[in-house]
């Protein structure tokens, strides 16, 4: 957790590092800027995203304002979105544009009837979470207005950790709230730590190394092979699975990492027998190593092929909830 400014008035979760711009504010990061550019140019640029990460903070007065400068890694002008969550209920969307936002956050009177349909389970009520958008860079500009870190407020204890392709990270979700890895992460009761990197998981040992090192978490996910089907060959594939999980075996104690290889995409639907063979390297691969805290699960089980969008590589909504449900169903057979 990082705590901004010199008088901080908020918490920020899954955010490793601040990076200051004069003009912009505090860029958020989720990885340390000296890990980012080890990576490949794609995590590099991708790694800069706030997937994951949330502002939060207690309401004192009865409203809020907080400025967001927003800006997209492409320079195609587009519009993404932040989510407030209260507790662990969604409460409004604000569309973010290039440049400076202001996100006007009013006091919610929580209904008494929340408590009889939904008791809390594994967030305080008071709690305030402004999950950002999964894409683009994010700094946090200003704060205005009577708020406070939550520093005695429930949340849960452990974490769940994500590594994976831009199906991961959130691409095609409709809103940061929706992606699979946040959706997996309540199912569980845990906090999401979000390491998806858009077109960037390429098993980088170092990024093995640092998803082991990090504190707190008991369930990962490791999404392996769309992003090098098309441009490796078997081979080196396979190496790069073997040592990539050997640095996960090495540091993974009494914790339990989930590895699955590709959903179903547009190789399965041409018949091109490349899926299924780098499927089956990383299905070998889990097998080989013989921990118990590391357990396969086939892409292919998670995800309905009608529930992918046009491009035949990213689900839908419909798709991400698939994905979160299905994995669900599989981890809690371990727990």
């Amino acid at each position: 957790m990082l705590y901004p400014l010199k008088e901080p008035k908020v918490e920020l979760h899954h955010v490793t590092e601040g990076v200051e711009d004069e003009i912009k504010g505090l860029r958020l990061c989720r990885i340390p800027e000296k890990l980012r550019l080890t990576l490949n140019e794609f995590a590099q640029r991708n790694a800069q995203s706030a997937a994951g990460s949330e502002i939060r903070f207690r309401m004192i007065g009865d409203r809020a304002e907080i400025g967001l400068w927003w800006e997209p890694h492409l320079e195609t002008p587009i519009t993404t979105m932040a989510a407030l969550v209260i507790g662990e209920l969604q409460a409004e969307i604000y569309y973010l544009q290039t440049g400076y936002n202001r996100i006007v956050i009013k006091r919610y009177e929580l209904l008494p009837e929340l408590e009889m349909i939904l008791p809390q389970k594994a967030y305080d009520r008071e709690l305030y979470r402004l999950v950002l958008p999964y894409q683009g860079k994010v700094y946090l500009s200003s704060i205005e207005g009577e708020v406070e870190p939550p520093y005695r407020l429930k949340v849960p204890g452990k974490s769940y950790l994500a590594y994976g392709s831009s199906i991961t990270h959130g691409a095609s979700a409709w809103s940061p709230t929706g992606t699979y890895a946040f959706r997996l992460a309540q199912l569980l009761g845990l906090e999401l730590r979000n390491f998806g990197l858009a077109g960037g998981a390429k098993l980088e040992p170092q990024m093995a190394d640092y998803l082991m090192e990090l504190e707190g978490w008991e369930i990962a996910t490791v999404e392996l092979g769309i992003n090098v089907v098309y441009d490796w060959t078997a081979e080196a594939f396979r190496d790069a699975v073997d040592i990539f999980l050997d640095r996960l075996v090495a540091g993974l104690g009494e914790r339990k990492v989930f590895v699955t290889d590709m959903f179903w995409f547009a190789m399965d639907a041409s018949g091109d027998t490349k899926s299924n063979l780098f499927r089956a390297i990383v299905q070998q691969a889990v097998s080989m190593r013989n921990h118990p805290g590391m357990i396969g699960i086939p892409g292919r089980d998670l995800l309905e092929p009608e529930n992918q969008t046009l491009d035949l590589v990213h689900p839908s909504q419909a798709g991400m909830e698939q994905i979160a449900q299905r994995l669900y169903a599989a981890i809690s057979v371990h727990l």
